[in-house]
């Protein structure tokens, strides 16, 4: 119920506009089944009457309370968290959520450009990978906000983190425990986040004057447990064999473990493991894994606080926001858990 200074007397109303007391009662609570005309004939008699309106015309130009958050893989352990922390803030806000698990590009973003219409979106959380073209057609249709992928340079708000300097980071952790041949696990290279990390694993291999061996470097195409499995332990058993893995998730990470196992090598003292995410797993490996934690509930939450004052048509003040990480050192490369910053 919508609360005024005055008391609201809907026989008063009903007599200035001519409009049932029942369709009335439906305006002040925010009925959706009541026509536009209606709702603006009942405003104006009530301001008229000397009502305030202001809460309610408010509640009337949100026409739509739906939020549609898109990933690229409901498979991906890693999202759980950034939608629960979107959710919250969606529900805080009095908005629904909708996931979909579909990738946008040239093939596909006809189609989602028609869900977008057809569900009425208020606006889009997108966590895929998207090129400018279709970012812009999406973000001329609702309010957007991308969040972990992004393209830094559009004029489009983000939550995400710096990748580069996260990776960095743990590469050169495993390097100040004396590893020199540092092999690197990856994920589909059409995504920032594969792209960056890459920097990263370099950029601390050439701070560290360590030389950068293409055949250490494993790209996969997909985001596959088994076929991380499969190549680092192909590596594990060439007369190229690294004294370390940093792979790009705990996915890979955990697939390390296991081919580690298969060749008979023991970690940490063989072979030292990193991962990246800090997802459940990673704690209940074991060895338990050493592991780059992402803020991901902020991720979420921060997303859709963004997309909601977007879509009210507020300023925000910060459109480009980068969380902070941290490495958990833990089993893969020592026999017990710190934190460091």
């Amino acid at each position: 119920m919508i609360k005024h200074p005055k008391k609201i007397t809907y026989s008063e109303i009903s007599a200035n506009s001519g409009i049932s007391i029942a369709t009335i009662s439906r305006v002040i609570n925010n009925s959706s089944n009541v026509r536009e005309e209606t709702r603006n004939a009942v405003i104006d008699a009530m301001k008229v009457l000397g009502y305030d309106t202001s809460a309610l015309e408010a509640l009337s130009a949100k026409t739509n309370d739906l939020i549609i958050f898109n990933i690229p893989s409901l498979d991906n352990p890693f999202y759980s968290l950034i939608i629960g922390g979107a959710k919250a803030a969606a529900q805080r806000n009095g908005y629904n959520m909708l996931i979909n698990e579909d990738p946008i590009d040239d093939k596909s973003i006809d189609a989602f450009t028609a869900l977008l219409k057809k569900t009425n979106a208020a606006g889009l959380i997108s966590t895929n990978c998207i090129s400018r073209a279709n970012l812009l057609k999406l973000e001329s249709l609702v309010p957007l906000v991308q969040c972990c992928e992004c393209i830094p340079s559009m004029d489009i708000p983000f939550v995400t983190i710096d990748d580069v300097a996260a990776a960095s980071n743990a590469v050169s952790y495993l390097i100040s425990l004396g590893k020199k041949r540092i092999a690197f696990i990856n994920g589909p290279i059409e995504y920032k986040y594969a792209q960056d990390r890459l920097k990263g694993y370099l950029q601390a291999l050439a701070a560290a004057k360590l030389e950068k061996d293409s055949d250490l470097v494993i790209q996969l195409h997909e985001i596959s447990y088994d076929m991380a499995v499969s190549a680092a332990f192909q590596l594990l058993n060439s007369e190229k064999r690294p004294d370390a893995f940093f792979a790009s998730s705990d996915v890979y990470a955990a697939a390390a473990i296991k081919a580690a196992r298969r060749s008979a090598l023991r970690v940490p003292e063989d072979i030292a493991i990193v991962g990246f995410d800090n997802i459940e797993l990673s704690s209940m490996c074991t060895p338990s894994i050493t592991t780059v934690n992402q803020p991901k509930f902020q991720l979420g939450l921060l997303s859709c606080e963004m997309l909601i004052k977007r879509i009210c048509k507020e300023q925000i003040p910060i459109r480009n926001m980068y969380m902070d990480t941290e490495l958990i050192v833990r089993e893969t490369t020592q026999r017990c858990t710190t934190y460091l910053k």
